[in-house]
Formats: structure tokens, sequence, C-alpha cells
């Protein structure tokens, strides 16, 4: 009678795991033999190559001289002796000799189609001490040799191998189901009887050996699972019936509602929170009904009919329920299905009753506030309405006061300039026609007539012009204050070629502003320059930025600046240089008309700027402005 075989075996074929990892060894094993195999054929192949070279190496050492001297005197029976006796070597395929013309001398062998490896190498022969190149030796070697030992060491090498690596799969196949698959199904099946009923044994490996190691560590971690569950159940039961006391110590109320029979178990918070005392509420579903709001019940309806259903599981829902004495109590209901019978249907629930009276009052106090705030935007909105008509009225009256001045200006330039070219022209006309009359004293007082009356022209030109600056448009873009200076004083040293001027502009000088009207500006603050250094050789005038700070109200800031070397001023009537026909100079020594600074702050003032000078008498003058949003 045979014996049977041990269980653990008949489980070997029914092994997947065993199986797959057979397989992965196997894969794994064939795949390091192939590159092995592979590596050593390569070796094989290089090292066969290497020989079958140096043996043609060693034919030109051995051959080389004695084929030469057998060329020279054309001996074409030693040539094929020796070719001959080349052709012996192994592996050897063809040999040729050919003269220094080319032609073919002597020959053996046939050359193939196959791999080969060729050699050729030069006949030289010594003739009265000189070596004469006399022919060539051509040899060619088959590769086929190499190739076919390759061949059969491919197959011996993976025969082997492909029986050692099955073999070895089989063994370490058996030797996993014996020391680590059996044990695991064990394991598994312990497993699921824990989890399928009520704790039993503790989980106990049939084995010799292996004390301590990672499977007595998976058992030792499993059977302290299984003592865990059991506590922790222990503990859950417990939990179950003080959930409801650690919910009353939040100060929430507790129900519990067993839905076929209609019973609810109210806790004493719960009916504690509308002013009852536990044995005054009955523990049904009509003591909820009762004192819900009809509006409310509707809406908590809808949703309990949901949970009853099964649709949903969960239950919240503010609602106001009636206090005792009659007051309205707003509470949150929250609630979850923890019973369910076989159809889905809800058997048990179980919920909370939270106190949220105070932040609905505050939430109302808070709409209140925010209808209040409403009506006063509303009233701020007529406000605006009404300042905004305001607004229109009084930019249309200043349109029509900057009509009436401008029609004002007009008149002006018309009617005072007719008198003064009546002036000027009869003035002229008495010059020309009895200037011979007239003594050194009439005729002086004569020029001095047409002199007057013809700067009163200049003043009232530049007092128009002056006046259209406050009302002219703006059309602001970056401007390039740099460019501008330089052309403006290339415009005075034509206008002056007698005198010397030295500018010094700086770079990179740009503003956002309205290029028309900085323009101006800049050209009234360069010609003050020139002209009040009149008496400077050279006149230096210098046009850049730095920090400064105007003496009066401005902070320190990034200003431009326009400085010469010329009269200067008294600080003392400093306030005086930006009035209109305000003169700090008589107009004997600097002719002008007093407007051209006046013209510069209105033009910097309408840029969100300020403007003021710094000086001392005889020691030049220096004048700041500065633009808003200066790049």
């Amino acid at each position: 009678m045979r014996a049977l075989p041990p269980p653990w075996l008949g489980e070997l074929a029914r092994s997947h795991l065993g199986r797959r990892f057979a397989i992965l060894i196997l894969l794994f094993s064939s795949l390091v033999t192939l590159l092995s195999t592979a590596f050593q054929l390569a070796l094989e192949y290089r090292r066969d190559v290497r020989d079958i070279a140096a043996q043609l190496g060693q034919v030109e050492a051995s051959y080389a001289a004695s084929l030469a001297s057998s060329l020279w005197i054309t001996s074409n029976n030693d040539l094929q002796l020796q070719l001959q006796g080349v052709m012996r070597l192994p592996d050897l395929q063809y040999a040729e000799v050919r003269s220094e013309v080319g032609q073919l001398v002597a020959k053996a062998g046939q050359p193939g189609a196959g791999a080969i490896l060729s050699r050729e190498f030069p006949l030289r022969f010594t003739h009265r001490g000189q070596a004469v190149y006399i022919g060539k030796v051509r040899l060619v070697a088959s590769l086929d040799g190499v190739y076919r030992r390759l061949r059969e060491k491919v197959i011996v090498i993976l025969v082997t191998q492909t029986a050692k690596t099955f073999l070895v799969s089989l063994f370490i196949l058996v030797l996993f189901q014996y020391l680590l698959g059996r044990h695991l199904k064990r394991i598994a099946a312990y497993s699921d009887r824990l989890f399928a009923g009520p704790a039993e044994d503790a989980l106990a490996l049939r084995r010799r050996g292996g004390a301590g190691d990672e499977l007595d560590h998976m058992v030792a971690a499993l059977n302290g699972m299984r003592a865990r569950l059991d506590q922790t159940l222990r503990g859950l039961q417990e939990s179950e019936f003080r959930w409801k006391f650690a919910l009353e110590g939040a100060g929430d109320g507790v129900w519990d509602f067993d839905i076929p029979s209609g019973a609810v178990i109210y806790s004493p918070r719960w009916k504690e929170m509308l002013g009852y005392r536990d044995e005054e509420l009955a523990n049904h579903l009509d003591t909820y009904t009762t004192l819900c709001h009809p509006d409310d019940l509707r809406r908590a309806q809808v949703l309990l009919d949901a949970n009853f259903a099964g649709l949903t599981d969960t239950y919240s829902i503010e609602q106001r329920m009636r206090c005792k004495d009659g007051s309205w109590k707003w509470v949150m209901a929250r609630g979850m299905v923890v019973a369910k019978d076989a159809g889905g249907r809800a058997l048990r629930m179980i919920g909370t009753h939270t106190d949220v009276s105070a932040r609905r009052n505050a939430e109302d106090a808070v709409q209140t506030m925010l209808a209040q705030t409403e009506q006063a935007r509303a009233a701020l909105r007529a406000a605006n309405a009404g300042m905004e008509a305001q607004v229109r009225e009084r930019t249309a009256q200043l349109e029509l006061a900057n009509k009436e001045l401008e029609a004002f200006s007009y008149s002006v330039s018309h009617d005072l300039r007719s008198p003064l070219r009546g002036i000027d022209g009869w003035s002229l006309a008495l010059q020309e026609d009895y200037g011979e009359r007239l003594d050194a004293t009439g005729r002086q007082y004569l020029d001095r007539v047409r002199g007057e009356s013809q700067r009163m022209g200049r003043l009232i030109d530049d007092m128009l012009h002056f006046s259209r600056l406050g009302r002219a448009a703006m059309t602001l873009r970056e401007v390039d204050l740099t460019a501008m200076a330089r052309q403006i004083a290339a415009r005075i040293a034509e206008r002056e070629p007698e005198r010397a001027f030295v500018f010094d502009i700086e770079e990179g000088l740009a503003a956002s502003g309205d290029c028309r009207l900085l323009e101006v500006a800049l050209e009234n603050l360069l010609q003050n320059a020139a002209k009040f250094s009149a008496g400077r050789a050279p006149a230096r005038i210098a046009v850049g930025r730095a920090g400064a700070a105007d003496a009066g109200a401005q902070p320190a800031a990034r200003a431009f600046f326009v400085r010469d070397n010329g009269a200067g001023f008294d600080m003392l009537y400093a306030q005086k240089l930006f009035g209109v026909f305000q003169r700090l100079h008589k107009a004997s020594e600097f002719p002008g008309s007093g407007i051209g600074l006046a013209t510069v702050q209105r033009i910097v003032q309408r840029h969100g700027g300020a403007v003021w000078g710094e000086a001392a008498i005889g020691s030049g003058a220096t004048f700041y402005f500065t633009l808003k949003d200066q790049p």
C-alpha cells in the first residue's frame, strides 16, 4: 500500500500565488540566462575574431620576406607554393599576390560570399640598400567557423540553463508552499471566521522551527487585533447607552423614534428646553406634532417621509416649537436612520434638538439692520441725485461764464487793439512827416509813445494767452522733456547768436502731461534764464531733476529744475514772482511783460503740481516744478 502524500503537497497545484511566484522566477531566470549567454557569446566572438586577426598578422610577419623575394625574381611557382602553405592555416579562405601595378601574380583558394575578415600588407625588396615596393598581398579569412562554434555553444548553454532554471523554480515553488503558502491560507480562513461570528480561540500554526520569524509576528498581530476587537465591541455597547447622556450634558435634547409603534423617547433635556417637566409630556409622536409650528410641521413631514421610504438616512430642519408659556422657540432638529428592514425602509431614528433661538434672534436683528442700511442707501442715492443736479446746474453756469469771458476777451482784444494801432500809426506818421521839425527831446518823446503803445499791445496778447490757459483742453501722454528742452535751447541760441550759451540738459527727463502746455512752461523758464543771465559770459543754463522741497508747504520730492547763473533775486520778494504783471527788476534792465512765471504756475497747477524758486542776488536762480504721476 502506497503512502499518501502530505496535504500541503496537494494544495500546491491549487496555489495561484505559488504558480505566479514560480512563473516570475522562471521568467526572471530565463531573462538572466539569455543576457548572460548573449554576453558570453559576444566575448567568445570577439576573442575568435582577435585570434583570426592575429593569425593574419603572423602570416605577414612570417611570409612577407620570402614572398617579396619570390616576386622580385618572378618565381610564380615559389609564390604559389607559399600561398598554398598559407592556406593550410585554419579559417583561411583566399590569398593572392599582386604586382606594384595591381596585376594578379598568384592566388590560392576562392573568395566566399559570407562574413569575412581581410588583411593587406605591402611587399618590399631591398635592392642596393633601398627598400623597393614591388607588390602587395591580400589575405581573406572566413568567419563561418566562428559562427558555427557559437551556434553549438548556444545550444549547449540554453539546454543546460533551461533545465537548471526549471528545477530551481520547481524547488522554490515547493519550498514556498511548505514554508509560507499553507500557513497563509490558515491565517486567511481564521480571519474570515473572526469577522463572521463571535471570537474564538487564539490562532496557532502547526509547524516545526521558525519561532520568532515574520509568520509568528503576523499571527501575534492577528491575535492582538482579535483581543482589541472584543474590547472595542464591549466599549461600543457601553457607549450606545452613554451617548444620550453625553448630548444632554452638551445642552441638546435627545429623541429616539421607534417608527412602527410611533413611540418617541424624549430626554429630560428635550422637555426642559420647552419649559416642561419630564412627566408632563408623553413619549409619543403626538407630542411632537402638537408642539411643532404648523408651517414647520408640513416641511418636517416631507423630510420624514423620505427617511421612512429609505430615500435618505439623514434629517435636518430648523423649526419653531411652542413652549409651555405659549412662546415659540427656534430649535435645530437633526437625526439619522439607525435601523432598516429587509426592504430598506426605516425602523428607527435617533436625533437631537439644539436651541438656536439666540442665533435666529441675531439673524433677525441683522436683517433689520440691513433693511435700515438699505433705507439709508436709498436716501443717500436720492441726495446724490440732487447733488448731481446741482453739479449739472453749476456746470452750465460755469460754461456760460466761460462763454461770457471769451466774449469779453474778444472785446478787449478788439476794442483795445484798435486805439493802440491808431496811436502807433499816427505816431509813426508824425515821426516820418514831421520828425525833422522836432528837436531831440521831441523825437525821444515820440519814440517813447510808440514803444509804450507796442508794449501795451504785447501786454494785451500775454493777458489773453494767460486767460486761455485755464480753459484749454489737456491731452495727457508721455512727454520727453530732455528733447523738448534741447529744441527750446537751440531756438534761444539762434535768436541771440552774439551771446555765448552753455546748456547742461540731463538725459532721460520724462513726464506725463499735455505736450503743448508743458512746452509753453519750459520755454518761459528757459527764456527767463537766458534773459536774466544776459550779463554773464558764458550764460550757463542747466535743466535736470533733483530732490527739493518748497520752503512753504510742499514736502520733499523729485522735482524738475531750470537753473541759471544770472542776476538772481532777493528771496524776501519770492512770493511776488508768480503774480500777473509782477516784476522784481526794472523793465530797462530786463524787458518783459511780467506774465511768464504766472503762466508757468497756471500750467503746473493744471498738471496737479507746484512751482517755486530759490535764488540769491548776483548768484543766479533755480526754479523747481513738480507734476502729478511723474514716471
